[in-house]
């Protein structure tokens, strides 16, 4: 698999959808997005056994 490159991918994200993308952004986006693929990395680490389930889905409701 050929190396993220975050700032090629917000580029072509924004473009794919049509998001202008101010170039004074493109540092922040591009930090946050190299961010996120550090933290999916850890998460990928992660060993699960069958008996590991995800969590229960959250539905807020209105308070009493």
């Amino acid at each position: 698999m050929p190396d993220f490159d975050p700032e090629a991918y917000a580029k072509q994200a924004a473009a794919a959808i049509g998001l202008p993308l101010h170039p004074a952004h493109l540092p922040g986006i591009t930090m946050n997005l190299a961010l996120a693929k550090r933290m999916a990395g850890l998460i990928e680490q992660m060993k699960l056994s069958p008996a590991d389930e995800a969590a229960p889905v959250y539905v807020a409701r209105k308070a009493p």
